[in-house]
């Protein structure tokens, strides 16, 4: 498994944004980035501006209403958000998966009106299974940034409740941005191969995605000779945990330097820690128990606060 950085939300002078398609691939050229999603608002005119000799990209869209926004990705055919209103939102969604497009929750807890009329998610979704990624973290991670903490207990909370939602982070990118500013990106695991459109929707769809700060982290579970990854299925039972973290894997690229990665956390249900390990570990022993979801965390500091600085999706015991 290799885990490439992408960014899956992005805008240009197609809605709301300063960048040209090309001048977006080309800022993710330069940023160390290998894909990105351009999400224009409610349109999806730029894709034909885009340049795969640039750098991969998916087809998107940002379903930009009064009741939230909603990620829209690599959908075979045109789909009507402007009929969207909280108690419909289900049957909209449907429509979505029938035309093989994902569903991703934007920035669940961005401030509404009056600063953003819609940003905040206030749709009624009763069936969450047909949702795929949901931001946990979104923008940049100054220390007045408090809506990815509700984010990542709404997710944790939707995972207790039995759904498969993978993380992501949105970096919600408009224009060039501050060179006092942190920002992340979202690991994509790609089993072979290189990233794509294609291998990294199905990535998407199978849950293997890491938000991060910077550091490429990610870990699998192996049992009697067996390897499982983030997204999928594993026996109960005694299991090893291997992890891998690179936390130099995107230092160049940082804006800030001053972070310090310290432990890594094994979390489960009810966000409880059930291992926490110094982020050199190569691998522990583990019980994996019956019906429980596993992430790990890996944390640090960052602006002089401790916070996780890299969240994988889960894997499912069974």
């Amino acid at each position: 498994m290799k885990y490439f950085s992408a960014e899956l939300h992005c805008h240009t002078i197609h809605s709301d944004g300063n960048f040209t398609p090309e001048e977006l691939q080309h800022a993710a050229v330069n940023d160390g980035l290998s894909l990105v999603a351009l999400t224009d608002h409610n349109t999806f005119s730029g894709w034909q501006e885009m340049n795969p000799e640039i750098c991969p990209f998916i087809r998107g869209t940002e379903w930009t209403t009064y009741f939230g926004h909603m990620l829209v990705l690599g959908a075979e055919h045109f789909v009507d958000w402007r009929d969207a209103v909280p108690d419909n939102i289900d049957g909209k969604i449907r429509q979505v998966k029938a035309a093989n497009g994902l569903v991703g929750i934007a920035h669940p807890f961005q401030a509404g009106s009056p600063i953003c009329t819609g940003g905040r998610w206030e749709f009624n979704v009763q069936n969450w299974e047909n949702v795929d990624y949901m931001e946990i973290w979104h923008e940049d991670f100054s220390p007045e940034n408090t809506e990815n903490d509700r984010a990542t207990v709404l997710w944790t909370e939707l995972l207790d409740r039995g759904f498969r939602i993978a993380a992501a982070y949105g970096r919600d990118w408009h224009r060039p941005q501050c060179a006092d500013r942190h920002y992340g990106c979202t690991y994509i695991g790609i089993e072979s191969g290189h990233i794509n459109e294609k291998t990294a929707l199905e990535a998407l769809r199978r849950g293997r995605t890491v938000v991060s700060a910077g550091a490429q982290f990610s870990f699998c579970v192996e049992i009697g000779g067996n390897v499982y990854y983030l997204g999928d299925d594993v026996p109960c039972g005694e299991a090893d945990i291997v992890f891998s973290a690179d936390v130099i894997a995107r230092r160049v690229f940082e804006q800030k330097k001053s972070i310090e990665y310290k432990t890594i956390r094994v979390i489960t249900n009810g966000g409880k820690t059930v291992l926490e390990t110094p982020p050199d570990t190569p691998s522990v022993h583990f019980s994996l128990e019956k019906n429980h979801w596993y992430r790990a965390e890996l944390w640090g500091t960052l602006f002089n606060e401790e916070k996780p600085l890299a969240i994988t999706s889960p894997v499912y015991s069974v």
